[in-house]
């Protein structure tokens, strides 16, 4: 096991959270799940490209797909729940103490989609169209709002705005243009608070 990766304590809590590797269904089988895992958090801890991924953890392209499926189905987010529910059903999430705060992520200058009003959804068509007279600029605005970029002082980029309880344990998050100041966003992240229940009961969105 190499520096950063998942002890076998950490792999038992979302081991069973992942889909079977052997799902009996034709073709072959999932490439170890640790080992993919262990790869795509090397990657997001040194900040490195897919392509610098060590041998070790399998083809990058594997640890990419990966990442890229598990995002699409919320996988992620039912890992991250089903943490969350654990540690506030052993009490130990701190509810009464914690920290929001925000960090900017640099985009590359081509990252936002292909500004086109098919890919507006009705509400975004109105914004643009009371704008007629200059359509393209905010078509291309609105285009870049949905996917969370805009320019900043470091140039064009992405803000996370993230709270944390007592401990440091993330409960939410949310994304914005670089631009977007953190005091502007500070509502709508602890609105995003969504600790699951173990058991019945809506999720918890403050102590108690």
């Amino acid at each position: 096991m190499a520096r950063g990766d998942m002890s076998n304590e950490q792999w038992a809590k979302i081991g069973p959270l992942l889909p079977p590797e052997h799902s009996g269904k034709k073709g072959h089988p999932y490439v170890s799940h640790r080992r993919v895992i262990n790869g795509i958090l090397w990657r997001i801890r040194t900040g490195a490209g897919w392509r610098d991924i060590p041998e070790r953890y399998g083809p990058h392209q594997t640890c990419y797909d990966r990442f890229v499926r598990f995002k699409r189905s919320g996988l992620w987010q039912l890992i991250l729940q089903a943490l969350q529910a654990a540690k506030d059903n052993a009490h130990e999430l701190d509810w009464h103490t914690g920290c929001a705060d925000g960090s900017v992520i640099r985009a590359h200058q081509h990252a936002a989609g292909a500004a086109a009003a098919s890919s507006l959804n009705e509400a975004e068509l109105e914004v643009v169209s009371a704008r007629a007279n200059a359509w393209p600029t905010a078509l291309k605005e609105q285009v870049q709002q949905r996917e969370a970029l805009g320019y900043s002082q470091g140039g064009f980029s992405t803000k996370i705005h993230l709270v944390c309880d007592g401990k440091g344990r993330p409960l939410a998050a949310t994304l914005s243009g670089g631009q977007a100041h953190e005091s502007k966003h500070l509502a709508s992240t602890l609105d995003a608070i969504r600790v699951p229940r173990v058991g019945k009961g809506r999720p918890k969105k403050r102590p108690g």
